[in-house]
């Protein structure tokens, strides 16, 4: 009987050691697929690669000027500057319909002129805003002119304060 009080008693496993262990082996699995799955994996490499398209072409350009106006904010302090060049619906430059178009730049730029005034800085300071606001224009023109005469609309230059 001596001889089993003096052996050495063997410590029960702590149960929180095994949880916090499991638990780790666990979540180091999770980030394991995880990564694989959204870095490594050929699927995701797949989709993160842009689709090849046929290259669009830009259609005949038309400038339509300088615009300086101020903006709708309140106060009348803000104002803009910008270049606009107009992309026509058509892939070859025709001199006629581009002579008509100069003879109907003065409504050309009435048009602009006024949607841009009518615009705030918060209309010109995010992306999606400018997007907008190009549309904006494009279908005012399309209306007036027709409505497949405007592809796009670009900024050359945009200036604002």
């Amino acid at each position: 009987m001596a001889d089993t009080e003096n052996a050495p008693k063997k410590k029960p496993l702590n149960t929180k050691l095994i949880i916090i262990a499991v638990a780790v082996l666990v979540s180091a699995a999770i980030i394991a697929v995880a990564v694989f799955k959204f870095f490594i994996s050929p699927d995701a490499v797949s989709d993160h690669t842009p689709k090849a398209t046929a290259p669009k072409t830009v259609g005949v350009l038309f400038e339509a000027g300088d615009f300086t106006t101020n903006l709708a904010d309140p106060g009348g302090k803000r104002f803009l500057k910008a270049k606009v060049i107009l992309e026509l619906n058509e892939e070859k430059k025709d001199e006629k319909k581009l002579a008509e178009l100069k003879e109907q730049l003065p409504v050309i730029r009435d048009r602009i002129l006024y949607i841009l005034s009518a615009k705030t800085v918060e209309d010109f300071q995010v992306s999606d805003s400018k997007e907008k606001v190009k549309k904006d224009i494009l279908v005012a023109l399309n209306k007036q002119f027709g409505a497949d005469k405007f592809r796009n609309v670009y900024f050359q230059e945009l200036v604002y304060q």
